[in-house]
């Protein structure tokens, strides 16, 4: 039979006491009554040296002030050992230091409630060091009486029915002492829970501290993409747009020298086979450029680029766009990857006669849904880590504050539907300088598209 995965739910099985979940419960409760004694020892022994001033008081304060920080830092990480999922810290982060820093903690709720559940937690650890101790004695009673008793021992005979108590006593305690310690730890966990976790306006910072930083991730990807693409554009595509000319050239030269009586039949046919090569070799680092960047989307908008995705689809398809306005490059870079996925998808694995796209602007959002007519059940990747597939496109549909939805039933049909803030592009970004597109001699054909002017 599984095991359950809390102690929660262990402490509800039969089988809590020959569980994992046993020794977890032991561990964490030493622990705390390791924390609770020292600690405590510390503030009686302060309360009992200035018993009628409020020095008592301050020593106690002082003591909670100071180690509270570090009791619930170290309790917030182990609750995970109960199978709770570790809690954030409540603190908002700060780059003072020194007294400076000292005045902005005291003046966070978040610290009062470290120290409220310090105050709470040190008499649970009193008692889970008391169960201890019930533990021992326990265990030490029932190992040593039977010896005892066959030993013929005068103390043990002579008050057999006390022995015999003791002992069924220790019996009986054994197991309730696994129990208590599990609800002992279930109980600290819960008060961690309640005082030490981040609340209202702490957990709105840290969801607003998420956001961005995974914004920030998103956006510095994207211009590592930019980078690379520009890169390969400049370099490479440029090369090899150099030999293939190059190429050209020495197939005129070589047609020249069979003109003039040489035979070249073989260095010709050489030259051609090298000039194809580089021709695709060409064409598919185009093809990969397209993929990390496209630069018809990077220049002339969301529309273009979409329409240029159309007209290379082998299943016709009705673009509908009443878009003309251009929006921040995440923005416009989702609804490109998003529009792509959803037609290779159409073109590869539907079966679909004819797919629509629809890209709208309803005030504030962005609307982008793409519609076919094929078998159903999508699938547009299988894990977190296939970032073309749906996971990465929803991930990046969130970075960019928007939502995406599938519905693609078995028999279809598909509607992929995509909600996003039309965030305006910057006037900054539209003065960026391109590189000029290299020409060839052979541009790529494009099957006919059925386009639908809205």
């Amino acid at each position: 039979m599984r095991q359950p995965d809390r102690l929660a739910l262990a402490l509800r099985r039969p089988g809590y006491l020959v569980s994992r979940w046993l020794p977890q419960a032991w561990l964490f409760t030493s622990m705390t009554a390791l924390i609770a004694g020292p600690l405590g020892a510390f503030c009686l022994s302060g309360a009992m040296r200035w018993p009628t001033s409020f020095r008592a008081f301050a020593v106690l304060l002082a003591a909670m002030l100071v180690l509270s920080p570090l009791i619930a830092r170290l309790d917030r990480g182990r609750v995970r050992r109960l199978g709770s999922t570790r809690i954030a810290d409540p603190h908002e982060p700060t780059e003072l230091g020194g007294f400076r820093r000292v005045v902005f903690r005291l003046r966070e709720p978040a610290t009062w409630r470290e120290v409220a559940y310090v105050a709470v937690v040190l008499p649970i650890g009193w008692v889970a060091a008391a169960v201890h101790i019930a533990a021992v004695w326990s265990v030490v009673m029932v190992f040593t009486v039977p010896q005892y008793w066959m030993n013929g021992d005068p103390f043990w005979v002579d008050n057999s029915s006390g022995v015999l108590l003791g002992f069924l006593a220790a019996i009986v305690m054994i197991p309730a002492v696994g129990y208590v310690l599990g609800l002992l730890a279930l109980l600290q966990a819960a008060l961690a829970r309640a005082l030490l976790a981040p609340r209202g306006p702490e957990l709105r910072r840290q969801i607003e501290r998420l956001t961005a930083s995974r914004t920030s991730l998103v956006r510095s990807f994207e211009g590592d993409l930019r980078r690379i693409e520009r890169d390969l554009h400049d370099g490479v595509q440029q090369k090899l747009v150099t030999l293939t000319i190059a190429l050209g050239s020495a197939e005129l030269d070589a047609g020249e020298l069979a003109r003039a009586g040489v035979d070249v039949g073989r260095l010709h046919r050489h030259l051609g086979r090298a000039h194809d090569l580089a021709e695709a070799a060409l064409e598919d680092l185009r093809s990969t450029v397209r993929a990390i960047h496209p630069r018809v989307l990077a220049d002339h908008g969301l529309r273009a680029a979409v329409h240029e995705l159309t007209s290379r689809m082998p299943v016709p398809v009705v673009l509908a766009c009443t878009v003309e306005d251009r929006f921040d490059p995440e923005i416009e870079l989702c609804a490109y990857f998003v529009v792509s996925e959803a037609l290779t998808n159409v073109a590869r694995h539907s079966q679909a006669g004819r797919a629509r796209v629809v890209l709208a602007r309803d005030g504030g959002l962005l609307t982008v849904r793409v519609h076919d007519d094929g078998l159903g059940g999508a699938d547009f990747g299988s894990g977190a880590g296939s970032g073309t597939g749906l996971v990465g496109l929803r991930e990046r549909a969130e970075a960019a504050g928007g939502s995406l939805t599938v519905t693609s039933p078995s028999g279809g049909p598909t509607t992929v539907a995509l909600l996003l803030p039309a965030r305006a592009r910057t006037a900054a970004l539209d003065a960026e300088p391109r590189p000029a597109e290299p020409r060839t001699a052979q541009p790529p054909s494009a099957p006919p598209t059925v386009t639908e002017t809205v």
